[in-house]
């Protein structure tokens, strides 16, 4: 099987994932169309992961020894999810719930995905675990999306996908036997390339957000509020209100 082939069996494994798990729990769609990317699991973009984001972040071959693919996934939220998040301080009642229950799905979604591998004849694992150290995550799904090719980062610090940066990134280690897809080398966040945007800083309510950096802390307090508060570690301040919440600008 092809790269392209795989890609619409991933794709349309996780499209009938979504439309299961709405049906089940009788909700509507919040979502739009995902995307999927195949990150090389032996890139050397793994290994720097231990310098850029957590000193003993997880490898590909730590979750599945003989990996050679990352199943790497989007969820982009619908535009009325976004939308109601942009006033107030605190995350609205619709972010907080679509949250929740888009990592709910991701569960199913992601033995879905593992099912629809093993089917081709190949393994799949999902990677366990992988909550947070302190700040630090020890699976960073933003990153293995950034090697699956599916995007760039924003001065948000989020992963700005063609479908924006409002969402969910999800991940599978496979040992499927096809050619990956390159990571992406252009850059999409408007404030990098002409340093006409920066709307992001000025939205987070934490000021945690600076042209020379991101405070992850602060970040973590505002998160960790919410958590105590409403019941899930979430803000979003940042990823809607955007030019790139919804697309690639």
């Amino acid at each position: 099987m092809d790269a392209e082939t795989c890609r619409e069996v991933i794709l349309e494994t996780i499209s009938a994932s979504i439309e299961h798990f709405c049906s089940e729990n009788r909700v509507g769609s919040i979502w739009r169309e995902p995307i999927v990317g195949f990150a090389d699991a032996g890139s050397p973009m793994f290994p720097q992961l231990r310098v850029i984001a957590y000193r003993d972040h997880l490898m590909p071959s730590d979750v599945l020894p003989d990996a050679r693919i990352v199943i790497s996934y989007f969820l982009p939220f619908d535009r009325d999810v976004g939308r109601t998040n942009v006033d107030g301080v605190e995350p609205s009642e619709t972010w907080v719930r679509a949250y929740e229950i888009t990592n709910r799905m991701a569960v199913g979604i992601n033995q879905s995905v593992v099912n629809a591998v093993e089917r081709m004849g190949f393994k799949a694992r999902i990677p366990e675990n992988i909550g947070q150290i302190g700040t630090y995550s020890i699976w960073s799904q933003r990153h293995v999306a950034r090697i699956a090719g599916l995007g760039s980062f924003g001065l948000n610090n989020m992963l700005i996908s063609e479908s924006g940066c409002c969402g969910r990134y999800f991940s599978v280690v496979t040992d499927l036997d096809i050619e990956p897809d390159t990571p992406f080398e252009g850059e999409r966040c408007l404030f990098r390339r002409t340093g006409r945007c920066g709307i992001c800083m000025q939205r987070c309510v934490g000021s945690a957000l600076r042209k020379d950096g991101f405070d992850r802390d602060g970040c973590n307090r505002i998160c960790s509020g919410n958590e105590e508060k409403l019941g899930q570690s979430v803000c979003g301040k940042c990823v809607v209100g955007l030019p790139c919440s919804y697309r690639a600008p």
